[in-house]
């Protein structure tokens, strides 16, 4: 790779980190620049490495934001299908909704599945 072509790489990949940060909600947008606040300033660094080392570290940087966007994304999900599961285990417990129980068995072994664990008790 050449300077010439660390350029155009760099230019995409801003383009992909701001069509990547219109997606992110407050929430995770104000995580994300916790994320960077240690970092040094882009333009000083840019200023102190070649172009090469500065595109691959933005490359870096705008993976590591998509990583750590979507494991925060899973975990909520994540919680919320524990939530799901949690009030079907309870409502199965009531004769009125015994057709539940096949429904939580199925939740129950997916999850074991997936995770190598029943789900949590809850907490």
């Amino acid at each position: 790779m050449n300077e010439q072509s660390a350029a155009e790489i760099l230019r995409v990949a801003n383009d992909m980190s701001e069509a990547f940060r219109s997606t992110v909600t407050e929430a995770e947008r104000a995580a994300l620049d916790a994320r960077h606040a240690a970092e040094l300033d882009g333009a000083a660094y840019a200023g102190t490495t070649s172009q090469i080392d500065f595109t691959l570290d933005a490359l870096q940087t705008l993976a590591g934001d998509m990583r750590s966007v979507i494991e925060q994304r899973a975990e909520r999900l994540y919680r919320q299908a524990l939530e799901v599961y949690y009030a079907a285990e309870e409502l199965a417990r009531d004769p009125e909704h015994a057709h539940l129980i096949e429904q939580v068995e199925t939740m129950r072994l997916a999850h074991e599945r997936d995770y190598g664990y029943p789900p949590p008790a809850r907490r």
